[in-house]
């Protein structure tokens, strides 16, 4: 109802590859196939949710979501996980800073490069870290937290041991005037009760699919013989009779391209000009 303070909380897990669009040869390969290289890969997660239509962000105590409250881990129980204050650090942090969760190691890197990932490329989300919003009119929150770099690299399990943690205050104010508050009221003067604040905490498994990925890219190559057997038939036909009679040069597909000498063909039909290429496969 219109007083239920937070509902429709979602998270989301998201990786920023380092787009590859030429495929030079610095890729993860197979056979026939090339793909965009995970390393150093760019890893944060969204938090989304909704609030009700009579609270608004408080303009004080750090706004809606204070950044010094925002912390995240990765770990199997929310007991046993180091939460590091992510928001914190990135907010004071240069571009030269190494930001991320600094509890694992091998995970951090420098503000620039994660902004060089998820803002400065043309496929990725562009979206912003850490940006507490000083409005939001049609009650929804999108936040951004930045976990560093190659967070979910083999961590995907279907026994769900391997999580996401985030832990914030939400911070807003109650303007519904029959509880005692006034169109855009600020918390001073002991007017405490127009404050409404709480604490999320919430978790998100790593599994295999579950994570939303953008800038990969894919190419891949196959002969036409690997896949289709190719026949040449000389002529037409209006039945399988007469089809039986045509002259059908068979398995003609070959990645062989060696000049051969040319051959002559000719045919029963009256149409011995036409050609039809048929491929088996």
């Amino acid at each position: 109802n219109a007083y239920t303070f937070l509902e429709y909380v979602n998270m989301r897990l998201i990786m920023v590859l380092d787009e590859d669009s030429n495929f030079s040869g610095d890729s993860e390969a197979a056979d026939r196939t090339v793909r965009t290289n995970r390393t150093g890969n760019a890893a944060y997660v969204q938090v989304t949710f909704t609030m009700g239509a009579q609270y608004q962000p408080n303009p004080l105590s750090g706004g809606l979501i204070p950044l010094d409250s925002v912390r995240s881990g990765r770990g199997t129980f929310i007991g046993d996980t180091d939460l590091d204050h992510v928001c914190d650090v990135w907010d004071t942090a240069s571009s030269g800073d190494p930001i991320g969760l600094t509890s694992i190691a091998g995970l951090t890197g420098t503000k620039q490069t994660f902004l060089d990932l998820t803002e400065n490329q043309p496929c990725a989300p562009k979206s912003q870290m850490c940006i507490s919003p000083a409005s939001v009119p049609d009650q929804f929150v999108s936040f951004n937290i930045p976990l560093g770099f190659e967070v979910f690299d083999n961590q995907a399990s279907s026994s769900l041991e391997n999580n996401i943690f985030v832990d914030m205050v939400i911070n807003a104010l109650d303007t519904d005037p029959s509880t005692g508050g006034t169109a855009g009221p600020t918390p001073n003067q002991g007017n405490d009760p127009m404050q409404m604040k709480t604490t999320l905490t919430a978790s998100i498994p790593i599994v295999a699919g579950g994570i939303n990925i953008f800038c990969d890219g894919i190419t891949a190559k196959t002969d036409l013989k690997d896949v289709a057997n190719a026949d040449i038939i000389v002529g037409s036909a209006n039945s399988l009779d007469e089809l039986s009679r045509l002259r059908i040069i068979q398995d003609i597909a070959s990645t062989n391209l060696a000049e051969v000498a040319s051959q002559p063909v000719d045919s029963d039909s009256i149409e011995a000009g036409l050609m039809t290429l048929v491929l088996k496969g």
